[in-house]
């Protein structure tokens, strides 16, 4: 059973109760919302098992944040959609075989970064789902490299060789900033670096923290003069033709905004904490975004704020109540 699973606590007596109510209420309610006069036998069918994807070992502690927020969206539509449960899948995939999955129906949620492609070919909830983190890229380089002691220009920037994997956006995305991009699978562009293949690999700010504690990063570092910065949100996606569900998670999403508790849940992950002081002593280069869509550059005006774009703009200091 998935670490996710959550499913109904009414069994035995407490079912035959539940049951009870519903006939009581569906003979009384005739006439009203089909809602309200959903059967006992709908009610339970009413439960959905819904396949995402499994995390990536480097960057685990994200995906932990990702699922949970999902997690509270679902939990925060239960009395409108029914219940439900997460199935992890049981191999991590590249983006490309993720975006197949739920094209083919073998997943049913996913979360990547926008791009016009990916808004296309599957539906987007246009939330931003970790404030404006994935906009803000470090360099990770050699610990011997030299060049990268003092603040560059982004002329002498653009004369570095970067590497980012073959089918992210942040790929087009430097490219068209004439940037020159060695493209790599994930883990390779770690050894791009370490082996003189590549100068640099920009990561987002709070997933490079992470990757430095893990053995993929030998003999690397972070950069600590340089920012690259273009609007780069990460969204939730479903199947194209899930309307539902994709209504569904985007009306929890909104809540958890507008209460303010998305942007405590976050700030209280050990990742957004260790970016508090990355801007100190950093030159942030702001780049255009070519390939964000519409709906995503929607998404970043309506949900982050401008002043602060690693924050939500909702209510302040929320309460946050602790699902069972």
């Amino acid at each position: 059973m998935s670490t996710y699973e959550l499913k109904s606590k009414l069994t035995g007596k407490g079912m035959k109760v539940l049951n009870t109510m519903w006939l009581i209420l569906s003979i009384a309610c005739i006439g009203v919302s089909p809602l309200a006069q959903a059967t006992p036998e709908s009610s339970e069918q009413n439960h959905s098992k819904l396949y995402i994807p499994s995390e990536v070992s480097t960057t685990d502690e994200i995906h932990y944040y990702i699922v949970d927020i999902l997690t509270r969206a679902l939990e925060l539509t239960e009395n409108s959609y029914g219940t439900f449960e997460l199935e992890v899948q049981r191999e991590s995939t590249v983006q490309t075989r993720q975006l197949l999955n739920l094209e083919k129906g073998m997943a049913d949620v996913i979360w990547m970064i926008s791009n016009a492609e990916r808004d296309q070919r599957a539906r987007a909830i246009p939330v931003p789902i970790i404030g404006g983190l994935y906009g803000y890229r470090v360099l990770m380089v050699k610990k011997t490299d030299e060049r990268f002691s003092k603040t560059l220009s982004l002329s002498s920037l653009r004369q570095l060789s970067l590497t980012q994997g073959p089918d992210w956006p942040d790929t087009q995305i430097l490219q068209s900033n004439d940037f020159a991009v060695v493209k790599n699978p994930y883990r390779a562009g770690f050894r791009a670096v370490r082996n003189g293949y590549a100068d640099a690999y920009p990561r987002a700010l709070h997933e490079a923290k992470l990757e430095l504690q893990n053995d993929v990063t030998r003999d690397l570092k972070i950069d600590e003069h340089h920012l690259l910065f273009y609007p780069n949100p990460l969204f939730f996606y479903v199947n194209k033709d899930n309307t539902a569900l994709a209504e569904r998670i985007e009306s929890g999403l909104q809540m958890l905004v507008e209460s303010g508790e998305l942007q405590q849940r976050l700030s209280k992950t050990v990742f957004y904490q260790r970016t508090e002081d990355a801007f100190a002593a950093r030159k942030v280069y702001e780049l255009k975004n070519t390939v964000l869509s519409d709906i995503a550059r929607q998404a970043v005006n309506k949900y982050l704020k401008e002043e602060a774009p690693l924050e939500y703009a909702g209510k302040e200091n929320p309460v946050v109540t602790k699902s069972d």
